[in-house]
């Protein structure tokens, strides 16, 4: 069975674009516009990867993700900046992509964080690299 990923948008262009990349990987994708929907959902999803549009709510998002869902949480970004990185750390993402970024990275790191969460059960590994194509 594909792993599930979700994508947590509701910015039609970078939904699209993220979806067909995934989905052209093999992995299973859907999304939802706001995380609130993601935490109502029947089937759990293996991963989320969300946009960070609304940087005010980004840490809340994350850490409801987090505690409800018990899954890995992928930002992706414009703010590269050192503000930007603290309250990412603060979110306790497991990976944080600044865009540009390539689509490869984005689904070679998807896979590699999903390798660890499913060899180590119950327990939360973080991804602290940053990464911007500058």
């Amino acid at each position: 069975m594909a792993d599930r990923i979700l994508v947590i948008t509701d910015e039609p262009i970078s939904r699209h674009k993220i979806i067909s990349v995934l989905a052209e990987a093999g992995f299973t994708v859907g999304y939802v516009p706001d995380y609130r929907e993601a935490l109502k959902l029947e089937i759990k999803p293996d991963i989320a990867i969300m946009d960070a549009i609304l940087p005010e709510r980004e840490v809340e998002a994350c850490h409801q993700l987090h505690s409800t869902l018990g899954i890995p949480v992928v930002l992706l970004g414009e703010d590269s900046s050192d503000e930007a990185w603290e309250r990412v750390m603060e979110a306790d993402v497991d990976l944080y992509l600044v865009r540009p970024f390539s689509h490869l990275e984005l689904v070679a790191r998807v896979r590699a964080i999903l390798r660890r969460y499913k060899r180590l059960p119950g327990k939360k590994l973080i991804d602290r690299w940053h990464i911007s194509a500058s």
